[in-house]
């Protein structure tokens, strides 16, 4: 039988070509790990909604100008909010759009900077003259989203308003339920609901001050890698605000400066 010899210089190129398949392998996977997922609405005008196939809003322009900067891609992943929420838990998803920092949500998950402060508001049908405020939601029945936390907002500012709370899947039920008068009054995000009255035509009106301040950040499971990310993402944030960035956007969705009123 003949053996065959082969030569050294030959074996060590070889032993090099595969080193350089494994290496190119490894820069097209790490490549394809700059990719982040967010859960998210495809009915959340303005901050994050889906329009010929596109995601847009407030959220999503942030969103954007965050992870531009960190060379990720953002994959979006439409559902409705109980999706959302389930998606995050069962790691669907990196992270969730528009997700309120609560001391219930800090026990499961760790979050970024907060990049605004969401205010909780109630509107009712353009004819009602009975609810004028918040203290005269006593008895009244109020719809809301299911999984969001406007209603624990709600019961700890107001803990007596004794009326129903009514979860409904998507706003537009709620807004012809509230028209209708099948129900008296919706509560959900004051800049939301500014938003689809003065641009959409819907036929409501904010009852009184908006109240129970949330901040909204960035929701991450608590991992080495994510705390390395979220400290990105927080100097990332600091310098959309610092150079203007983030009023430009508030400006662009809601005709106002919302970062001014946190400073005042």
């Amino acid at each position: 039988m003949k053996k065959w010899i082969l030569p050294l210089a030959f074996v060590l190129l070889l032993i090099t070509g595969c080193g350089n398949e494994a290496e190119s392998g490894s820069v097209e996977e790490t490549e394809g790990e700059n990719i982040i997922k967010i859960g998210s609405s495809p009915d959340g005008y303005p901050l994050s909604f889906q329009e010929d196939g596109e995601v847009k809003g407030f959220n999503a322009d942030i969103y954007n100008a965050i992870f531009d900067e960190l060379n990720y891609e953002i994959e979006w992943v439409m559902t409705d909010w109980t999706g959302v929420l389930a998606n995050l838990d069962t790691g669907n998803v990196d992270t969730a759009s528009n997700f309120a920092m609560t001391p219930e949500r800090a026990e499961k998950y760790t979050f970024s900077d907060p990049y605004y402060n969401s205010k909780a508001a109630v509107a009712v049908a353009e004819d009602n003259e009975t609810i004028q405020s918040v203290s005269d939601l006593e008895g009244a029945d109020v719809g809301t989203i299911l999984g969001t936390n406007f209603q624990n907002v709600l019961n700890e500012e107001y803990p007596d308003h004794g009326g129903e709370i009514i979860d409904y899947e998507n706003n537009e039920v709620v807004y012809n339920d509230v028209i209708a008068g099948k129900i008296d009054a919706y509560l959900y995000g004051r800049e939301q609901l500014l938003a689809m009255i003065n641009d959409r035509d819907i036929a409501l009106e904010i009852a009184g001050e908006p109240f129970g301040v949330q901040p909204v950040a960035l929701p991450f499971k608590d991992t080495p890698e994510n705390q390395e990310l979220i400290s990105d993402i927080n100097d990332v944030l600091a310098e959309l605000r610092s150079d203007g960035t983030l009023a430009e956007i508030s400006e662009k969705w809601y005709g106002m400066d919302i970062y001014e009123e946190e400073t005042e």
